[in-house]
This record gives C-alpha cells, sequence and structure tokens, in this order.
C-alpha cells in the first residue's frame, strides 16, 4: 500500500509556501510529531524553483511497533523538499527524500499544490516507503505507511492554523 490522499487547505499556495519556508514552522511540526529540528536550510527564492532541506531527531519509540525491534536509540531523519516554480496558475510541485540515517529505510513523495483560486488549495500527495531489510522489511513498510499517512494530514491542519494565526 503507497501513500495517496488528496486534501483541501483554506490558504493560497503562496501561503502555504512560505509556512513550508518558515524555520518556526517547522520547529512546530517537529514538535508535534515528537521530534526536534536540528538544522534547517533553504535554498533559493521562494518564488522559483527552492529546496528546503531539514534534519531532525527523534526517539525510536515513536516509530511503529515492528521498527523498534531494529532501530534504537535516537532517529536522525534527512528530508529534501525540491520545490518546483510555480506555474501559470500560481500551482507548485515538490519532490520529498526522506531517509532515516542509522537504517535502511528512506521515503519519497510528491506533492502537488494545485491552486483553486486565491483561498483554496488542493494538495495531492503520492509516496512510498522502502525498506531494505530483509525478513521484516515488508512488515516495516506496512507498518510505516499509516504514520506516512497521519503526518500528512498533521501537516496540512497544522500548516492551515499557522497561516491563520499569523494572518
Amino acid at each position: 500500500m503507497a501513500l495517496e490522499t488528496e486534501l483541501v487547505i483554506e490558504h493560497n499556495v503562496q501561503s502555504i509556501i512560505e509556512a513550508y519556508a518558515d524555520r518556526d514552522f517547522n520547529e512546530h511540526l517537529s514538535k508535534k510529531v515528537g521530534a526536534k529540528l536540528l538544522s534547517f536550510e533553504v535554498n533559493g527564492p521562494l518564488d522559483g524553483a527552492f529546496e528546503i532541506v531539514t534534519e531532525q531527531s527523534m526517539p525510536a519509540d515513536k516509530l511503529p511497533e515492528i521498527a523498534k525491534k531494529v532501530i534504537k536509540g535516537e532517529v536522525s531523519v534527512h528530508v529534501t523538499h525540491s520545490w518546483s516554480a510555480p506555474d501559470a496558475s500560481g500551482s507548485r510541485r515538490a519532490d520529498t527524500a526522506v531517509k532515516i540515517a542509522s537504517a535502511p529505510v528512506s521515503a519519497d513523495s510528491a506533492q502537488n499544490l494545485h491552486a483553486r483560486g486565491d483561498q483554496e488549495t488542493l494538495s495531492t500527495v503520492r509516496g512510498e516507503v522502502n525498506v531494505n531489510i530483509p525478513l521484516i522489511g515488508k512488515k516495516i513498510k506496512a507498518a510505516a505507511e499509516p504514520y506516512m499517512r497521519k503526518f500528512v494530514d498533521l501537516q496540512a491542519r497544522e500548516v492551515s492554523a499557522w497561516i491563520s494565526r499569523r494572518a
């Protein structure tokens, strides 16, 4: 089962991009999932193609039960979001790569922010978890994908609330 989800965010694409590229928002989101933001970097202008690179640390006890059998202590998670420049409608796409430093586990996803007027964006996310662990890799993958979906849902709710508080 791969991740496929669509959510409506009641804000325009540019406001969402600005929040995603805000260190304070990323610290807030990290805390919501029990992680600590170790580094945050934005490369490029927000009105063109740019990249957001983060490093987070989280206790292994935040992982699915099956993963806790092979991953112990703190987990370092490296995330790169490569955002496209906006198209004529203002819509954007990000290709995201997630890598867990201490385990052969990664995830790749694509998020599209489809502009729907000035106050609404359709966010579509498609992704997959990749696990290269013999015997239990498929079980870890099956357990991790619902966590990925929960994170996508949380991110959409939190970005909307973040933008509303700052309006």
